[in-house]
């Protein structure tokens, strides 16, 4: 998952997941986890991944 450049934390250096890599987790984390269903939050965030200018797949799956 952390396949994306590193990102900045003032100083430090650290791993990022990459726009695609949080896509796929929140569309298939209820079907990973079905007792688990999406919550609110993570629809919302599935969305605004999806408009990402420039991201890398193009796409579009609905939330």
């Amino acid at each position: 998952m952390l396949d994306a450049p590193p990102g900045r934390i003032g100083p430090l250096t650290v791993p990022t997941i990459s726009v695609a890599a949080q896509i796929e987790f929140k569309q298939m984390y209820p079907v990973w986890m079905p007792e688990r269903p999406r919550r609110p939050k993570d629809a919302d965030d599935l969305v605004r991944l999806l408009t990402v200018p420039g991201r890398a797949d193009p796409r579009t799956p609905r939330p």
